[in-house]
Parts: C-alpha cells; sequence; structure tokens
C-alpha cells in the first residue's frame, strides 16, 4: 500500500491502462473484491435470523410472490426491487434465503459501483470508500433488505465512474454500461434517478473536458428507459403521471415543502435508529443528540471538502464535481423538503461522499513524508478502525431490537395460520401487512368507518376467510364492532383475533 500511495498522479484521459499503473490498480481491486466480502460475513454475522420483513419489503414481494395476493401497492412504489427479488421470490420466501440473496447481491453491487472509480481516482481511493461506506450501521442494517436506497447509493456511485471512463476512453460498451445503469436507478427510485442524473449532465454540460455527447445520450435515454414502466403504471392505476406524482408528494405528512428540521433530526438519527422520523412533529421526538456521532458526521463533512481540495490541486476537480453536485442535491432535497426522514434516504450521499473522504486520505497518507507519513498513517489507521468498530456495534443493536419488533408479526401470522387452514383470506388490521404477508393473505387496514371497506366487501362476497387482527378493542361506530373475538392460541401478548358475525370457524 505504501509504494501504491507513493504516486497520485491523475489517471486522466492520457491513461491507457500501462504496465506502471497496472500493478497498483490490480492491488486496489483485489483490496475492493476483499472489502465487498468484508461487507458480505459482516452481514452473515450481524443479521439475526430470522430477521422480519418490513411493511415496505412485504409489498415489493408481494409483486413477485406467486402464492401471495398484492397487499399495498401506493404512488410512491417503483418496479425496481420487484425485479431485482423476482429470483429468489419465485422459489423461496424463507427469510435466511431472501436476507442471503440480498446481502450477496449488496455485496457484489458494492464492487461493481466503486471498481471504475479505480482507474478515475488514485488507485488506493476507490476500496477505502468502498470500506468506508460499507461499514457505516445504516449501510450493514439495510444491506440484506429489499429496500431501494441502497441500490440508488451503488447506482449512483457506478453512474459516475462509468460516465468518466466513457469520456476518457469512449467504447461503446462503456457507453452501453453508462445506459443501463442510468436505467436501473430510475427504474429502482424514478424520482431520486433525476436527483442523481441532472446534476451529472449539467455538470458534464459546463466543463468541456466532461462533454461527450455519446456518453451523455446513454444516461438521458436510460433514465428515461428507466422511468417507462413507472409511467405506463401510472397511466393504468393512478390517473396519469402527474397526478401520481401528486398523490406520492402527499403520501407523507404535510407533503413536501421547505423544512429545515430535517438538518436537526439527522445528527439525532444517527444513534442507531433506522425508522422515520417525525412525521411533523419537532425534532426531539428522534431523541437526543449522540456527540460523538455528530462529530462523526462534522468530520465526513470536512473530510470530503478536503478530498475535492485535493482533487482540485490534482487536477481532478471536475471528476469529483459528478460525484458532489448529485450529493450536493440529494442531500438538499431530503433535508430540506419532506416533514420526515430517515437514514436509508441518505445512503446515496454517504456513498458518494465517500470518494472525496478517501480521496483526503490517501492524498494526505501521499502527500507526507518521513515520520510525518507515519504519524499520519498511524493516526488514520486508528481513525478507520474506530470508525469501523463504532458503526457496527451500532448496527449490532440496531439489527437486533428491530428484529424483536418485526418478529412479532411472525408470531402472529403463526398463530393464525390453524385459524385459517389454507382458505383465501382477509387480514383486517393496523400495520397488518407483513402479518398478512406471511399467512398468504390480502390487507385491510382497521378503520373506525361503520361501512366495510371495499376491500372487505369484495374478500366476504368472495367466501374469503376474514379475521380482524387489533392491539384494542375496535371503536363502538366501527364495522369491526359487531365481529366476535375469538380465541387464538400463540397470538402475541396484546393482541386480539376478531372474526365477522356470520363467518363460522371452519
Amino acid at each position: 500500500m505504501a509504494s501504491d500511495l507513493a504516486a497520485p498522479t491523475a489517471t486522466g484521459p492520457t491513461d491507457r491502462g500501462s504496465a506502471t499503473s497496472s500493478s497498483p490498480v490490480r492491488r486496489a481491486g483485489l483490496g475492493l473484491l476483499s472489502v465487498a466480502l468484508l461487507f458480505l460475513v459482516v452481514q452473515l454475522v450481524l443479521v439475526p435470523r430470522p430477521f422480519g420483513l418490513s411493511v415496505d419489503e412485504a409489498n415489493y414481494l408481494a409483486k413477485v410472490d406467486p402464492a401471495v395476493p398484492e397487499l399495498n401497492w401506493t404512488a410512491p412504489r417503483a418496479w425496481g426491487m420487484p425485479v431485482l427479488a423476482a429470483p429468489v421470490a419465485f422459489f423461496s420466501v424463507d427469510l435466511a434465503v431472501i436476507r442471503l440473496y440480498f446481502g450477496v447481491l449488496a455485496s457484489a453491487g458494492l464492487a461493481a459501483a466503486f471498481w471504475p472509480w479505480l482507474r478515475v481516482l488514485h488507485p488506493a481511493a476507490a476500496p477505502l470508500a468502498a470500506l468506508l461506506f460499507s461499514t457505516t450501521w445504516f449501510t450493514v442494517f439495510f444491506g440484506s433488505e429489499l429496500m431501494p436506497n441502497l441500490y440508488v447509493a451503488l447506482g449512483a456511485v457506478g453512474l459516475g465512474g462509468l460516465f468518466l471512463r466513457s469520456v476518457q476512453l469512449p467504447t461503446w460498451w462503456r457507453t452501453a454500461l453508462v445506459g443501463m445503469v442510468s436505467a436501473f436507478i430510475a427504474l429502482v427510485r424514478p424520482t431520486d434517478s433525476v436527483l442523481v442524473v441532472a446534476p451529472l449532465v449539467i455538470g458534464a454540460l459546463l466543463v468541456p473536458r466532461l462533454r461527450r455527447p455519446a456518453s451523455l445520450a446513454a444516461v438521458i435515454v436510460g433514465c428515461g428507459a428507466g422511468w417507462l414502466p413507472w409511467v405506463v403504471e401510472a397511466f393504468a392505476r393512478f390517473g396519469g403521471p402527474l397526478t401520481r406524482l401528486e398523490v406520492a408528494e402527499t403520501t407523507g405528512p404535510q407533503g413536501l415543502g421547505l423544512n429545515l428540521s430535517g438538518l436537526l433530526t439527522l445528527p439525532r438519527l444517527l444513534d442507531g435508529n433506522p425508522t422515520y422520523c417525525c412525521y411533523g412533529g419537532p425534532p426531539s421526538d428522534a431523541g437526543p443528540v449522540p456527540i460523538l456521532l455528530t462529530l462523526w458526521l462534522l468530520a465526513v463533512t470536512v473530510a470530503a471538502l478536503v478530498g475535492v481540495a485535493f482533487a482540485a490541486r490534482q487536477h481532478r476537480l471536475p471528476e469529483m464535481l459528478v460525484v458532489c453536485l448529485p450529493a450536493g442535491l440529494l442531500a438538499a432535497f431530503y433535508l430540506l423538503l419532506p416533514s420526515f426522514l430517515t437514514m436509508r434516504f441518505l445512503l446515496p450521499v454517504f456513498a458518494l461522499l465517500a470518494l472525496p473522504v478517501a480521496t483526503a486520505v490517501v492524498s494526505l497518507i501521499a502527500g507526507s513524508r518521513g515520520r510525518w507519513r507515519s504519524a499520519a498513517v498511524a493516526v488514520i489507521t486508528v481513525g478507520v478502525l474506530t470508525h469501523i468498530i463504532g458503526m457496527l456495534a451500532i448496527a449490532e443493536h440496531a439489527l437486533d431490537h428491530t428484529a424483536a419488533r418485526r418478529n412479532l408479526a411472525l408470531q402472529n401470522a403463526a398463530a393464525l395460520r390453524p385459524l385459517i387452514a389454507g382458505r383465501p383470506c382477509l387480514v383486517v388490521g393496523v400495520q397488518a401487512q407483513t402479518t398478512a404477508f406471511y399467512a398468504r393473505c390480502r390487507v385491510q387496514g382497521a378503520s373506525a368507518r361503520p361501512r366495510p371497506p371495499e376491500r372487505v366487501r369484495t374478500a366476504q362476497a368472495e367466501g374469503r376467510f376474514l379475521v380482524a387482527l387489533l392491539s384494542t378493542p375496535p371503536d363502538p361506530d366501527s364495522y369491526l364492532a359487531s365481529w366476535r373475538e375469538v380465541e387464538v392460541p400463540g397470538l402475541v401478548d396484546g393482541f386480539q383475533a376478531y372474526l365477522p358475525p356470520a363467518q363460522s370457524l371452519r
């Protein structure tokens, strides 16, 4: 590594993979593969078994699992994650298999995303950036999850590197890969793709040496192709793209609008809180401000700025802008507009910022000599190890806490199966989607309306077995008030099952 760091010369448009640069790149490539393998091992060790599904995951899997009815496919959701889940969901819905599949997928994606950067920045920057990003607790937490944000993050990193390589060394296959990755990001999370692609295209248009028409066209056309399924479905189910965007915007509390509370909420979520906060409430709802993790966040920001400064000195500022412009726009969008926040929204930001942070670290070591270099290596090594150990400890706590909560739905579904006895069914309840998924049932949210919702009436007309799973007695004015409580052994304490008055147990 020391010999690699001694030569921080730019691998820009003149780089042709010469013999002088191939050895450091090869060693850095092996380091990157080792980081990806470490990411998989960390997930295998830390993710509890079983680790239940979130509501979003259950909805994505239900779209492609032939044994499960569609649950609640809403306007903000896109088809990218069901497409990724299809190979495993079609053959097995065993939670251990699903977690292993997505752990392998995320680890392979990590290596693929940072691979182009081996020849764009200093070779050592790519594996270091991948290491720093993959060991943050929220990356570990979502590594084996069926959620789109990590794949947007990896896609954004990969798109930037592939775009720069297609400009430096134009070939048809590099250009094609640029288009494919751009389409992938849009397929997974269409609105985020605009936040990634737009600043990349604008930045490239402003910098003459990045202005390659074929590469820019690949980015734009690929993004449009990735949007296509979402647009077609918008016309088919949601009244058109504009209506779907409007519905998606207002899905969260208070919709979108300038809201500075996200800036105050972010530090509070760093302490192992993977859930949404604060739904319009004060930032204090997310808990106290963790001092050490807030300092970590400040250190990441400062290191990224230092990395940009080093890149400018090394004549790599345009390459760094390809990273920082999308990161800045994504951060501004999620920290300033929604009335709620979760760490997974910011995964693309931290993935992109890992590159300038790694550039700062590598440049500091490469620019030091003698005892100063030894001191720099020692300090940075201690810092990186502290980061890894601290983050993995937070990840383990967050995973264990979340597993205990999510696995309640597994217990309830197991208790309901003898009652349902394999019949077509519908589960009514608050946040009952995961329970319905495990029980292979349709789902309907509980409400206080006196008239049964259309889905309940349809299920009754079809002869489905209906069961309400509630943690509090039904409202006296609700249609559920006429349902009778039944004893179901094995339900989680605090939950009761209710059946319609005319429905028999068998």
